[in-house]
């Protein structure tokens, strides 16, 4: 029965650690802002010069593939296909931003959505007059993909150029349940002494 207790208490402090994670996000439409904010030497950018990318870096198109030329990505985001995309960093980020050009490829449509694909979270909207502006955020807690959707209704769609992205790797962090995890081995550890005695 002690057994059986001691499981139920491991697994109860560690349901404590493991509770919901919230994004804090701070936006930026300022580069050098942006920098400020961030370690500016652990800085990735992709600049779309060639078909190969950065390390770990990704596009996940769903609804239509885009094409990377003359050192841009262009593609589309339409709610009524839908169509949208997801840039992926596989390490985990603290950080994106990128140039987004939304009149000049097609005409000003309806603005894009900015989303923490790991959880939907909407971050920012960039808005169709853009031509060119950075657009990012930085949070508090790692996070893997940021997702562009269409921010306005059916029938219109929006065509953009992403001139360059950036991201910021986040470090590998040391979970809060290893110092619960600890300190009950080391509980443990006594109380078997203890009852070995």
């Amino acid at each position: 029965m002690k057994k059986i207790a001691y499981v139920f208490m491991f697994l109860l402090v560690m349901s404590f650690a493991a509770g919901a994670q919230a994004y804090t996000v701070t936006t930026y439409t300022n580069y050098v802002s942006f920098l400020n904010a961030i370690d500016p030497s652990a800085l990735v950018v992709e600049n779309f010069d060639d078909g190969t990318f950065e390390a770990g870096f990704s596009l996940t198109e769903t609804g239509g593939a885009g094409v990377v030329h003359y050192g841009v990505y262009e593609n589309i985001v339409d709610k009524d296909v839908p169509r949208f995309q997801v840039y992926n960093y596989a390490p985990g980020m603290s950080a994106f931003g990128g140039w987004f050009d939304l009149k000049n490829p097609g005409g000003a449509g309806t603005g894009i959505n900015m989303y923490i694909n790991d959880d939907n979270t909407l971050v920012t909207a960039i808005p169709n007059t853009n031509e060119g502006q950075f657009v990012g955020f930085v949070t508090d807690t790692r996070f893997y993909g940021v997702r562009l959707e269409d921010a306005g209704g059916s029938g219109i769609q929006e065509t953009y150029f992403a001139v360059d992205v950036a991201m910021v790797p986040n470090p590998v962090p040391v979970p809060p349940a290893i110092f619960l995890l600890g300190s009950g081995l080391l509980g443990l550890g006594f109380v078997r002494r203890r009852n070995n005695k």
